[in-house]
């Protein structure tokens, strides 16, 4: 299994998974949770089409887990700067991704703090059987 990222890291891409299979797996802290509690286990197998560190392009952001690849896989790597260059170059695309920006950054100091997306919602739902 090949390390792709591990929990700690500086994060400046975000990643999507083209083919194949990878796992990510991290330990986080529920938010709000009393001092001393067990920390959430949140692992899951990825596949083609879904993405993590998304976080990366909206907000400095530090991979909370690690991903390995468990499979031969391809992945995009959507560079964070490079992202925002293009964005701001278009005033429309700019402001619709600003208003996103916002509402993602949200989500994500009321949730778990991990590179998956579905963190996000799963604690705006009140779940948090990761």
């Amino acid at each position: 299994d090949d390390i792709i990222f591990m929990a700690g890291e500086v994060c400046s891409k975000m990643y999507v998974i083209i083919s194949g299979h990878v796992q990510y797996c991290a330990t986080v802290q529920q938010r709000d949770a009393p001092a001393g509690s067990v920390p959430a286990i949140v692992k899951r197998t990825l596949h083609g089409g879904q993405w993590l560190s998304e976080a990366a392009l909206w907000t400095g952001w530090v991979h909370r887990g690690e991903l390995r690849a468990i499979t031969d896989c391809l992945l995009f790597a959507l560079d964070a700067s490079g992202f925002a260059r293009v964005i701001s170059s278009h005033k429309s695309a700019h402001t619709y991704a600003a208003a996103y920006a916002r509402k993602f950054v949200e989500g994500l100091n009321r949730g778990l703090q991990t590179d998956l997306v579905e963190a996000l919602y799963l604690s705006e739902a009140g779940g948090n059987d990761q």
